[in-house]
């Protein structure tokens, strides 16, 4: 597996690579990240405190991602891959104002975002 780079603004992460992601200002979920199925992952939010936060990692590739022009489809509460039904990750919307997002799928380097 190539190098993780990760940056983290106002939030935690319970993992490494993956898990529950935290505010770090009032220590609610704002989301939760797949361990093994992300090739990048950008995830902004506004939390319901006031805390701006944002996520970022990524795993070195050679391999330029395709940009999707399809939504990321809803499995109970994970949003997975169209194309081959990979969870990525979860928004919990209890607990956020807003958030934009941006994630590529490791499996079919496909790119979704929602903005």
């Amino acid at each position: 597996m190539s190098e993780l780079i990760k940056d983290i603004k106002n939030g935690r992460i319970l993992k490494n690579n993956g898990s529950w992601m935290y505010c770090v200002k009032c220590n609610m979920t704002v989301g939760y990240l797949c361990y093994s199925t992300y090739q990048n992952f950008q995830f902004d939010f506004d939390c319901k405190c006031g805390n701006k936060g944002s996520f970022r990692l990524a795993y070195k590739s050679e391999q330029d991602p395709v940009k999707s022009n399809k939504d990321l489809e809803q499995v109970k509460n994970r949003l997975c891959c169209p194309n081959d039904d990979s969870p990525l990750f979860t928004i919990v919307d209890k607990n956020i104002e807003s958030v934009k997002y941006q994630i590529t799928c490791k499996h079919c380097q496909t790119e979704y975002s929602n903005g």
